[in-house]
């Protein structure tokens, strides 16, 4: 889903998703955008976010897996940090 050949049809997957979670009023991490953005922006190759050993190039590597594990917990804190308060 990361090689730039199917990025389109990625992109488009996503858009679908985030449709529908907004259609039924929940939240969506955006966990393909953030790798996107490692890879074009940090300059993060494929084979360092993919595990070596997947045949199939779906699955994350444990370093890629802990980084973006630690973004949703940066993400999770921040909305917490602006809810409002409850009464």
């Amino acid at each position: 889903m990361l090689v730039d050949g199917k990025a389109e049809l990625s992109e488009r997957m996503v858009q679908l998703i985030s449709e529908l979670a907004e259609r039924a009023n929940v939240n969506v991490f955006h966990r393909w955008a953030l790798m996107r953005h490692w890879h074009v922006h940090n300059n993060i190759s494929f084979e360092r976010m993919l595990d070596p050993t997947d045949p199939d190039r779906l699955h994350q590597s444990d370093a890629s897996t802990l980084r973006l594990s630690r973004g949703l917990c940066d993400t999770i804190i921040k909305a917490a940090d602006t809810a409002p308060a409850s009464t």
